[in-house]
């Protein structure tokens, strides 16, 4: 099975400065990027409706041309989407394979997070699931993160319970508070 959390991104919003670049040249213009030690580059010529990216990968060139759309942005100016070459869905997030590039529409949206069972996504991120610039309370009233990490820390406790449960009165502590 593919899963898209091993493959390397690209955003629409990434090549803004290509397009950019190209209508200020008004011809067209040139990236070039890394992604996973391969090196690609992209060119864009004003008027076309594409994008055209060249990489190499074990000795052999390969080309792909990636269409994309503008449309109104419900708030000022337009939106630009890629169009999947695989399925023609609209979307705004590339993966780059090796020997092609391709939406998630491609791979039926497959994550390894996805196939976890409930029980083991727990301990799929070892780290207790606090965050940067989360807040639990808001003038004094619980936030939806707030709850989150109040499930997280009750699901935590009835494991250890349970582990305690298994194995008499050793403890094991499954995760430590921050």
């Amino acid at each position: 099975m593919l899963f898209l959390d091993h493959y390397p991104s690209l955003t629409i919003g990434f090549l803004t400065p290509l397009v950019k670049a190209a209508q200020e040249a008004t011809k067209g213009a040139l990236m070039r990027f890394h992604k996973d030690g391969i090196r690609y580059r992209v060119s864009y010529f004003v008027g076309d409706s594409f994008f055209d990216f060249m990489w190499a990968y074990q000795g052999k060139q390969y080309r792909q041309q990636i269409r994309f759309i503008e449309e109104p942005s419900h708030i000022q100016g337009k939106v630009r989407f890629f169009i999947c070459p695989a399925t023609g869905h609209k979307c705004r997030k590339l993966y780059f394979g090796r020997k092609s590039i391709f939406s998630r529409h491609a791979v039926k949206h497959a994550y390894s997070y996805q196939h976890l069972s409930h029980s083991t996504r727990i301990f799929a991120n070892a780290k207790n699931p606090k965050r940067k610039h989360g807040r639990p309370k808001y003038k004094g009233r619980t936030t939806i993160y707030g709850k989150r990490i109040v499930r997280y820390r009750s699901k935590i406790r009835r494991i250890n319970e349970y582990v305690r449960s298994l194995f008499g009165k050793q403890q094991i502590v499954v995760y430590r508070k921050a």
